[in-house]
């Protein structure tokens, strides 16, 4: 009984060498490291409330703004420089791998501003889960808040790929109103990884790219779910007093 199809073994193929392989780095980016992400974003508020350090950090910069507007840069800063060492990684492994097997395939000055824009992609498609727990980190003052209300959050957000089939209905209203979610709109950029190096991501996660929105859709609603989430965090922290849980 054959597993996979010539098609996906030739996918897999491809993603073994270069410019393939970016394109599944950056898809691995966007899923087991987006909940290593979310973790991240947990520790980087919720300790301050637990360690009973926030405080001490507020006397020395009152503004709060500012101050919640400096953790959320160096967090996209750590998480860019955590994608850039996946991928370094990647490489690294990929020429044992091309040496080993005779079949490194090849990069050109292109394919390296792929990889760029690529990055820059995944740390959009992160951002609203990110910037959600970070809020709940705030509200719940507390890195367990966080992380469960993330865990929580993701489960549902998930769970809205099951509801795909809505996306083929003749009424454009429900339609509509699933394509404003946020699971198909993140499947559109995540999609584009494998794209833009010459895979077929179908083949591979098995999505149905014509039920998914437009990119430019995606963008829109990935960054509207973003400014909401980063304006309950903003007023959330601003207003609200600030001591820890305990």
């Amino acid at each position: 009984m054959q597993v996979l199809n010539d098609n996906q073994i030739n996918q897999f193929r491809q993603e073994l060498r270069f410019p393939g392989v970016f394109g599944a780095l950056l898809g691995q980016i966007n899923s087991i490291g987006g909940i290593l992400a979310m973790i991240l974003a947990a520790g980087v508020m919720g300790n301050e409330y637990s360690w009973g350090t926030l405080r001490v950090q507020l006397a020395r910069q009152p503004q709060r703004g500012y101050y919640l507007i400096a953790k959320l840069l160096t967090l996209l800063l750590v998480l860019l420089v955590g994608m850039l060492l996946v991928i370094l990684t990647g490489v690294l492994f990929t020429l044992i791998a091309g040496w080993l097997l005779g079949n490194l395939g090849s990069i050109s000055a292109g394919d390296l501003g792929l990889v760029l824009l690529g990055m820059l992609r995944a740390l959009y498609v992160m951002l609203p889960y990110v910037l959600f727990v970070v809020a709940i980190s705030i509200i719940g003052r507390s890195v367990l808040a966080g992380v469960a209300g993330g865990l929580i959050f993701l489960t549902l957000d998930g769970g809205a790929g099951a509801l795909s089939f809505l996306s083929q209905t003749d009424n454009p209203i429900v339609r509509g109103i699933y394509n404003l979610l946020l699971q198909p709109n993140i499947n559109r950029l995540v999609a584009q990884h494998r794209q833009s190096f010459g895979t077929d991501p179908t083949a591979v996660t098995g999505l149905d790219l014509s039920s998914l929105p437009p990119t430019w859709q995606a963008i829109i609603v990935i960054g509207v779910y973003s400014i909401m989430f980063a304006g309950y965090a903003y007023v959330s922290f601003t207003r609200r007093d600030i001591a820890g849980a305990g």
